[in-house]
């Protein structure tokens, strides 16, 4: 795409104007599903199974990290994505704190993004668990009293380590506007980042929001133009990036005004897990695990701006964490879009052929366990000329 094109586009995404498709894609699999880990033999420890969608990078040595972990997170790492094996070194980790407006308790560290490969930032999903504290969530339900947050996580040794990139509650990027209230009979706040995609002058990354007071549900976006800082991402809200978030109503004005939100609700409506861009057509593709029209499975869509997405077109239909039946021998989630031949150091474009990396959680009676594998879907990438 010319250079020119490039620039129109990114100036109407800066003024919050949506640019049609001139182009569409169509992903399909080319193959079956092959292993990459399995829990069985690979697990470091019980608890080191797949519970984010797989992330990769590569750091100033050329070394490949591909993230893909629990709370207690770990790394895979060799010398390109079709390469990488297990590493037992924990490189991040919640830091199990009862004060939920520090937004430090128990954190997955889901997204990445390094100019140099030395200086890593990310964002981490930040789950408060006030089911293990009595005095905030009497009715011990998960469920009722969890309340998630966005939060922000750096490593200066190329992903060897990361910690939060502020003291506890700086490192905080986006969290509800409202004061925990314990048991508010459902999970609220903002969950599961995708990964950080560079478009113009800005970062972007979705997130999945809750309905609560006057946050809708849906998946809402996030834009900086500083990286380094949590404060300065700034969410959508249907207009422009204008949407300053504040913790735990610190702030006496309108709490709406702090709340994102959805994009393209009629398209995007399960959580985002990853954002890539075709690199002959410049379109955006986003990987959903979720069912719609009556179909569970994993669902791709596409976009020129990543404001008005396509309708989405199942690639591949299985049965999913949230809706499996006792007869299913596999559940499914966590679908992420990566090419081994990405020409970026954060592996944010593909070409022709790709991998969907996701989750394959094993049941057992009918119930899901800690018996989980990293398994990737061959796929290849057509451009449908208009």
């Amino acid at each position: 795409m010319p250079a020119i094109t490039h620039r129109i586009i990114a100036t109407a995404l800066s003024l919050g104007l949506t640019v049609p498709s001139a182009q569409a894609l169509t992903v399909r699999t080319a193959g079956e599903p092959e292993t990459v880990t399995s829990w069985q033999r690979d697990a470091c420890a019980r608890s080191d199974a797949p519970d984010t969608p797989a992330r990769a990078f590569r750091d100033a040595g050329g070394t490949v990290h591909l993230v893909a972990s629990h709370s207690i997170a770990r790394a895979l790492t060799g010398p390109s994505l079709d390469a990488v094996r297990p590493n037992c070194a924990i490189i991040f980790q919640g830091h199990g704190q009862d004060d939920p407006r520090l937004h430090d308790d128990r954190g997955w560290i889901s997204s990445f993004y390094t100019a140099d490969g030395k200086t890593v930032h990310a964002l981490v999903s930040n789950e408060f668990h006030a089911q293990k504290r009595p005095a905030l969530c009497p009715s011990g339900e998960y469920m009722r009293c969890w309340r998630n947050s966005i939060t922000a996580a750096v490593s200066t040794d190329g992903g060897a380590s990361f910690q939060l990139s502020a003291a506890p509650p700086g490192h905080t990027v986006a969290t509800l506007p409202y004061p925990y209230s314990g048991d508010a009979g459902q999970r609220t706040g903002y969950f599961a980042p995708s990964n950080i995609i560079r478009h113009g002058d800005h970062w972007y990354a979705f997130f999945w929001a809750e309905r609560f007071r006057a946050q809708k549900r849906g998946a809402c976006l996030l834009r900086t133009d500083d990286i380094a800082d949590p404060q300065a991402w700034r969410g959508w809200d249907g207009k422009s990036f204008s949407v300053r978030f504040v913790r735990d109503g610190q702030e006496g004005d309108a709490p709406e005004t702090h709340t994102c939100a959805p994009v393209a609700p009629g398209m995007l409506q399960g959580t985002v897990r990853s954002v890539v861009r075709h690199r002959t057509s410049g379109l955006f593709i986003a990987t959903l695990a979720m069912s719609r029209d009556g179909v569970s499975g994993i669902w791709t869509t596409t976009s020129r701006d990543l404001l008005s997405w396509s309708k989405p077109d199942l690639l591949w239909a299985a049965p999913l964490l949230f809706r499996y039946g006792c007869g299913d021998a596999a559940a499914f989630d966590y679908p992420a879009l990566l090419d081994p031949a990405s020409q970026s150091r954060n592996f944010e474009d593909a070409g022709k052929t790709a991998y969907v990396y996701m989750t394959r959680l094993n049941l057992d009676k009918c119930k899901i366990t800690w018996n989980r594998d990293l398994i990737r879907l061959p796929v290849e990438i057509i451009t449908d000329k208009p």
